[in-house]
C-alpha cells in the first residue's frame, strides 16, 4: 500500500511540476496531462467493476461510485475534445456540464447504498463524533451558502446557467457531508475495514468542493485568462481525481485479497 501511495503521489507531483514550470498552463500538453487523471480514475473504476455484483448493497454502492467517476471522466474528455479540437461552442451550459452534474445523484445513490449495506443507524454511532461531524457540516453549509450560492448567483445570466454554477458547489457539499457520515457508519461496520475507503472518498469530494467554489464564485475570470496562481485550481481537481482513483483501487485490492483468502480456506477444507 505504501508503494502505491508513493506512485500516485509521484504522478501527481509530475503534473504539479508541469503546471508550475510551464509559462502557459492552458495549453494542449497541459490539458492532455490533466485529462489523463479523470480518465485514469474512470478506467480504474471500470477495471474494478468486474469485482462487484448489483444484487447486494455493497456491490451496488461500489458500482454507483464507479458510475459517478465514469460520468466525470466522460465530462472531462468531452471538455478536452471541445476545447482543443473543435470550434469553441457557444452553448452554455455545455454537454460536459450535463455529465458533471449527473455524477452527483449517481454518487449520492452510491453512498445511500453504503448506508443500506452497513445496516447501522446514526443513533448507534458515537455521539461525540456525530455531533462534531454535524457541527462541522453546519459551518461548511454556511460557507457554501455564501460563496457557492449567494456569490455564485449572477443576475446577468439566465436561470439555467445560474443553476449549473450553483449546482457544483451544492452537489460537492452534499457529497462531503454524506460521505463523512458514511465514515462514521463504516467504522461501526465490519470492524471498520471499509472506513479507509470512505475517508478517501470524503477527502476527494472535499478537495473538489474547494476547487469548484474557487472557480465558480471567485476566480473564473482570472482562470480563463490563464493568470497564475488562479490557474492552479486545476491542481485541486487533479488531486481530487488522484485521491478518488487511489481509493477505488485500494478497495478493489482489499476485496480481491479477502476473496482469495476465502477461496484458499474452502480449498483447504476440501
Amino acid at each position: 500500500m505504501k508503494a502505491r501511495k508513493i506512485i500516485f503521489l509521484a504522478i501527481f507531483l509530475v503534473f504539479v511540476a508541469a503546471n508550475v514550470l510551464s509559462p502557459k498552463t492552458q495549453s494542449l500538453p497541459i490539458y492532455t496531462i490533466y485529462t489523463v487523471f479523470p480518465v485514469a480514475a474512470a478506467l480504474i473504476g471500470l477495471y474494478a467493476s468486474k469485482m462487484y455484483k448489483f444484487n447486494n448493497a455493497n456491490g451496488r454502492a461500489m458500482l454507483l461510485i464507479i458510475g459517478g467517476l465514469l460520468c466525470w471522466g466522460i465530462a472531462e474528455f468531452i471538455g478536452y475534445i471541445s476545447d482543443n479540437f473543435i470550434t469553441p461552442p457557444t452553448m452554455d451550459p455545455q454537454i460536459s456540464d450535463f455529465f458533471f452534474l449527473l455524477a452527483y445523484p449517481v454518487f449520492g445513490a452510491g453512498v445511500y447504498q453504503g448506508f443500506i449495506a452497513a445496516e447501522i443507524k446514526l443513533k448507534q454511532i458515537n455521539k461525540s463524533l456525530l455531533t462534531a461531524v454535524l457541527s462541522a457540516s453546519l459551518v461548511l453549509t454556511a460557507w457554501v451558502a455564501y460563496f457557492g450560492v449567494y456569490q455564485a448567483y449572477d443576475p446577468t445570466v439566465d436561470l439555467l446557467k445560474n443553476a449549473v454554477n450553483i449546482g457544483y458547489g451544492v452537489g460537492d457539499l452534499i457529497l462531503v457531508i454524506v460521505s463523512t457520515l458514511m465514515i462514521l457508519v463504516a467504522e461501526e461496520y465490519g470492524n471498520g475495514k471499509l472506513a479507509a475507503f470512505w475517508k478517501t472518498m470524503a477527502l476527494g469530494f472535499f478537495v473538489f468542493l474547494i476547487g469548484d467554489i474557487l472557480y465558480f464564485t471567485m476566480y473564473w475570470e482570472q482562470y480563463s485568462k490563464d493568470l497564475k496562481p488562479y490557474v492552479y485550481i486545476d491542481l485541486l481537481w487533479t488531486a481530487a481525481y488522484t485521491v478518488l482513483a487511489y481509493g477505488v483501487l485500494e478497495n478493489y485490492l482489499h476485496i480481491f485479497e479477502v476473496q482469495n483468502k476465502i477461496r484458499l480456506k474452502l480449498q483447504q477444507r476440501q
